[in-house]
């Protein structure tokens, strides 16, 4: 019994000892359980702090963000933003507003693509790309697309160290401001122009400058293409082209000869009202002529409006003011205010103008005659005061324009061989230089040699058709008088001397009677030059015949001093000598060695040296020549030339032992060409040494024999 309690307490007290420890085991981990809730507890509590500073953040970004938008968004001007690719990021409502699309199209395209349209992107965006810096860029930007202009700065944004920069771009719309300070600066040209105009009018008298101002100011002010002016003439009651500005080269001609009749339709009204006129093109075709119910314009093209402003007078008409534009153009009450005020000054000037020109008119016209008289004196004593055909007719040529008013002048002689007119002299018309042939099937000026008599034709423009080819081309250059007096030598008609004015009727019988004196004096002194011509030809055939018959003296000189006067000509000028002397200069060469005249012919032609008595003998020819040319009134200025062709740039020739500058220039320059041919040439006493063996001894005694400065000339030209 007791054996059995002791045991079954044994087995109590293991039982109790094990739930001990169970209930140990489980308390720790219970404890440990605890701790870990207590871990969890605390890592939730972190979590919810930091949910709760996450969603303040959240708050704050969103904030600031609707804050960003809405400050953006308040911005008037477009606003955007883009990334390196050109994409645009962010938007303002302006900028989505103007580009007409909403926020999700616009996000993520080029913003060229978007608005404004363009190839690529601004220049400013470009620089600022370029240079990554947050330097501000600016441009001006237009958009024809809506009629505006905006100012476009441009600058980078960095917003951390290491990441690409974006770019914004502001669109400032300063269209509004650029259209008032146009037309500011429109009202300030207008204005200016318009006292321009009004000082031309006051200071001017002379009527093509004031027409020359009043069409400059006047196109300026109308902004029109191009501007035509026309002047009543009283007498045949039309109105002639006086001036234009803007026609294009081929239409000026056609403007100059297309005068206004009163009877069209157009000019009738504007002479009526006294108003101004507004015409648009009704022609299908822009390209067309100007076709109005009142304007025969049909030879300018491209024209598609018209404003026509009357200049009235106080006794009648003055003129026509003509503004022509490419564009369609609408008129409105300032424009026609600015136009009648302009018609006010101008005819105002215009009257002023003529009646100026009237009250002198008869002054001027006795002036004339006076003046013919003395311009008359002076041309006979300018074309009487030279002796060359070419310079005569030249100078002819010059001196009509002061003895008749014109715009032209052209002297053309008669050229059988080329069966027409050969141009010698004349200003004005360009087709017509110096040396030009127009065939005599060509011309109507071959009537004037056929008849021997004047021609004259008052308006080349009145009978177009029938016009030969040269008095066409004079219409068309806008020469529309033509005078024409023949140039008649002992009975012979040799030329035609032509003068042309641009108006038309321009010259008067008193203008024809200068004209033929003129003509007859010209011929006069053609003759004369003829005659002196002829005797200075027969001067040359005389030295050149007396140069011959001194080289003839011997086989070895044959050709000798023509050859000697050709390389000094050569020389002289080389060295830019005057032409004069160039040509005294050839006959001295023909006759440099006239002396050797008295020289005998035994001497010239010795093959072997010479003794000293005869080479004395043989240096005796520079002073017998000398002697000899003295006798020659005429020649006395070529003697020294003659007498010193063989001294010494070092004093040691003959026949006065002159030295360097003491020696003519002429005389150095023959000494030089006469050593050379006499080297290069064959002698009885050797062969010739050759062109480069001569040049080479020339080289070697220049400085001794020779003037360096002549053998550095003479090598040039060799």
């Amino acid at each position: 019994m007791m054996a059995n309690d002791r045991g079954l307490t044994a087995e109590l007290e293991g039982e109790i000892a094990r739930l001990k420890a169970d209930l140990e085991e489980k308390t720790n981990a219970l404890r440990s359980l605890e701790a870990r809730v207590a871990d969890l507890d605390e890592t939730r509590r972190a979590m919810l702090y930091m949910l709760e500073d996450l969603e303040q953040s959240n708050r704050a970004v969103s904030r600031a963000g609707r804050e960003w938008t809405a400050t953006v968004d308040a911005i008037s001007n477009p606003l955007f933003v883009h990334d390196s690719d050109l994409r645009v990021i962010r938007a303002n409502r302006a900028y989505a507003r103007i580009a007409g699309m909403d926020f999700n199209e616009i996000l993520g395209r080029p913003y060229y693509e978007v608005f404004p349209r363009m190839e690529g992107p601004f220049n400013s965006c470009r620089k600022a790309m370029d240079e990554g810096g947050e330097e501000e860029e600016e441009e001006e930007v237009a958009v024809p697309a809506l009629g505006k202009i905006f100012w476009v700065r441009s600058f980078a944004a960095r917003l951390d160290e290491g990441r690409r920069p974006l770019f914004i771009h502001v669109m400032e719309d300063i269209t509004e401001e650029r259209r008032a300070k146009d037309k500011l600066r429109d009202e300030i040209e207008v204005t200016t122009h318009l006292l321009m105009m009004a000082q031309a009018a006051a200071q001017t008298t002379d009527m093509e400058k004031l027409l020359e101002s009043v069409a400059h100011c006047s196109h300026r002010i109308m902004a029109c293409d191009v501007m035509l002016i026309y002047l009543w003439d009283r007498e045949r009651r039309v109105f002639q082209p006086a001036h234009q500005l803007g026609l294009d080269p081929a239409s000026v001609p056609l403007f100059r000869t297309t005068p206004l009749d009163e009877k069209v339709p157009l000019v009738e009204t504007l002479m009526r009202d006294g108003k101004p006129v507004i015409e648009r093109n009704a022609a299908d075709d822009p390209e067309s002529g100007m076709r109005t119910t009142g304007m025969p314009l049909d030879w300018l093209t491209g024209i598609r409006a018209l404003a026509a402003n009357p200049l009235m007078g106080r006794s009648g008409p003055l003129g026509l003011m003509v503004c022509l534009f490419s564009a369609a153009r609408e008129f409105g009450e300032r424009d026609r205010r600015i136009m009648t005020g302009i018609a006010s000054q101008v005819s105002t000037a215009v009257e002023e103008a003529r009646l100026y020109k009237d009250s002198i008119g008869k002054a001027m016209e006795l002036a004339h005659q006076v003046e013919t008289v003395r311009v008359m004196h002076e041309i006979d004593r300018s074309i009487l005061s030279t002796l060359d055909p070419e310079s005569l007719l030249e100078t002819s040529a010059r001196l009509v324009a002061r003895l008749i008013p014109c715009d032209r002048a052209i002297v053309a002689l008669v050229d059988e061989g080329k069966r027409g007119f050969v141009v010698k002299a004349g200003f004005g018309f360009q087709p017509a230089p110096a040396g030009a042939v127009f065939p005599f099937a060509d011309t109507s000026a071959t009537d004037v040699i056929r008849t021997g008599t004047p021609q004259y034709i008052p308006n080349l423009g009145d009978d177009r058709p029938a016009l030969l080819p040269l008095e066409e081309k004079l219409a068309d250059a806008g020469f529309l008088s033509s005078l024409r007096v023949p140039l008649t030598v002992k009975g012979e008609i040799i030329g035609v001397l032509s003068v042309g004015a641009r108006r038309p009727s321009a010259f008067t019988p008193g203008d024809m009677s200068a004209l033929e004196k003129l003509s007859g004096q010209v011929s006069v002194a053609l003759e004369n030059t003829r005659l002196l011509t002829d005797l200075a030809d027969l001067f040359m055939s005389t030295i050149t015949a007396l140069s011959e018959a001194i080289d003839a003296k011997s086989p070895w000189t044959k050709g000798h001093s023509e050859r000697v006067a050709g390389f000094a000509v050569a020389v002289a000028k080389e060295m830019g000598r005057p032409e004069k002397e160039v040509r005294d200069l050839r006959i001295a060469g023909l006759l440099h060695d006239v002396g050797k005249i008295g020289t005998y012919d035994v001497l010239l032609d010795k093959p072997g040296r010479l003794t000293e008595e005869e080479y004395a003998a043989v240096r005796e020819h520079t002073a017998r020549g000398a002697k000899i040319l003295s006798s020659i009134k005429q020649l006395a200025h070529v003697v020294p030339w003659v007498r010193g062709h063989h001294e010494y740039w070092n004093g040691k020739g003959y026949p006065d032992g002159l030295k360097g500058e003491e020696i003519p220039l002429q005389a150095r320059i023959l000494a030089v060409a006469d050593t050379f041919d006499s080297m290069t040439a064959e002698r009885p006493y050797r062969q010739t040494p050759g062109r480069e063996k001569a040049a080479a001894e020339l080289r070697a005694f220049s400085g001794a024999q020779f003037d360096p400065a002549v053998v550095d000339a003479f090598l040039r030209v060799l």
